[in-house]
């Protein structure tokens, strides 16, 4: 079969600019999934990549972009939205793994006659950043702070007669007594104290909240909230982004206790409120980083009302909610449909972008790799398609860049520079 010719042509450093063009054109197709997935396979098998990517490391990505999954989960409570898979992504993927496997990245600019092995000895190396992990700082009611990446599991401390317990893989659980999460809770008749769970920029941390409700943390992100949920009313305030799946609560009355998200402004901007989000029970994400423009609501389960300075939206699952981060006009909140899977890569443990610019792209490298973004002379805007596991390091992540817009980025220390 021709594809499988070529893309042995590609492993083997052999292939020509007019090849490299038939391949690429095959692989976006979509229906040569078996036939890639083989060759790569086979790759790994044999041991013919080149000395540029080791086994293991591609072994990982191979993983990461064929077989997604979610970032580990808390528990294993069904929810339909850990599962989704990719696969739409798939022929940019294949068509990635390929380019890195064969260390092609610029040799699209290469004529035939190009030796290989000469442009691997000239080229600069990259100096590279890992990615970010679990990290994050809990601040508890008294002032004292826990540092979670260097603290043993177990519990930690006990906040009124809730225990902190630190988990496996960067979760933290409230849990009162020898209740589990998500079971009914007795009141806690203990004067109302708050905790802050913080990530800093190259970190992400998982939550279980008092009343069994779970947080994924984001990086350069907090959400302060009360050690024990008491009333009809629950409420916590966050920065940064983070995604909800809210634990449904009767209260006395039996009517289900609502569950209220208070989006802090940006320091600075202290009397200006970011915004409200409303909930009775649903799974939601809420963008409210202060470089971003706008501070976004995404809904993929339930509902949930969206309010600020007197105007206010429902808003149905696929949908998102804009809000400013100064003042909102009355009664006009933007609602639109948009890809949930893009805007939940980052808590299934990938950058996945539709058609964004570079600007939109290199603000979150930014926060996951602890990195500071330069831009040097007219930069591209063209629209960037692109899916890569946030396991990969820095390196990686630029060449992918590299090759699909055709700009050069360069990493001094923790500066990247895009030229």
């Amino acid at each position: 079969m021709k594809l499988r010719y070529l893309l042995e042509r590609l492993t083997n450093n052999e292939i020509t600019k007019a090849e490299f063009d038939e391949l690429f054109a095959l692989i976006n197709r979509g229906t040569y999934e078996a036939d890639v997935k083989a060759v790569l396979m086979d790759g790994l098998r044999n041991d013919q990549l080149p000395e540029t990517m080791g086994q293991e490391r591609l072994d990982t990505i191979l993983r990461g972009i064929l077989h997604p999954v979610p970032a580990p989960d808390l528990y294993e409570a069904e929810a339909p939205v850990r599962r989704m898979i990719f696969r739409r992504r798939f022929a940019a993927a294949a068509a990635i793994i390929l380019l890195i496997g064969a260390g092609v990245w610029f040799g699209l600019n290469r004529t035939p006659s190009t030796d290989v092995a000469t442009t691997k000895q000239t080229s600069k190396p990259l100096i590279d950043v890992a990615p970010g992990g679990n990290k994050a700082v809990l601040t508890l009611a008294n002032g004292s702070a826990i540092v979670l990446d260097n603290a043993a599991n177990g519990t930690l401390t006990q906040q009124g007669n809730v225990n902190v317990v630190k988990l496996n893989n960067g979760q933290l659980l409230y849990k009162q007594g020898d209740n589990k999460a998500g079971n009914p809770l007795t009141i806690d008749h203990s004067p109302l104290t708050y905790n802050t769970l913080s990530t800093p920029r190259g970190g992400q941390y998982q939550l279980v909240l008092p009343d069994g409700s779970k947080v994924w943390l984001n990086a350069a992100s907090s959400i302060r909230f009360p050690t024990a949920f008491t009333g009809n009313e629950r409420s916590v305030d966050i920065t940064g982004e983070a995604y909800f799946e809210i634990n449904k609560v009767i209260g006395k009355n039996g009517h289900k206790n609502t569950f209220v998200v208070n989006i802090l402004p940006p320091t600075g901007r202290e009397g200006v409120g970011a915004g409200r989000v409303e909930v009775l029970g649903t799974h939601f994400n809420i963008n409210a980083y202060d470089d971003e423009a706008a501070i976004k609501t995404t809904l993929l389960e339930g509902s949930v009302k969206v309010s600020k300075d007197g105007a206010s939206a429902v808003i149905k699952p696929g949908e998102q909610a804009s809000l400013s981060h100064t003042s909102q006009p009355s009664h006009l909140i933007p609602v639109l449909t948009v890809d949930v899977e893009d805007v939940l890569a980052w808590k299934n443990g990938l950058f996945h972008f539709e058609n964004a610019d570079i600007k939109t792209v290199m603000r979150q490298l930014s926060r996951w790799y602890d990195i500071e973004v330069e831009y040097k002379g007219a930069v591209k805007n063209e629209p960037l398609i692109m899916e890569v596991p946030r396991s990969a390091n820095l390196s990686d992540v630029l060449k992918v860049i590299e090759s699909t817009t055709g700009l050069k980025l360069t990493i001094e220390g923790k500066k990247v520079t895009v030229l």
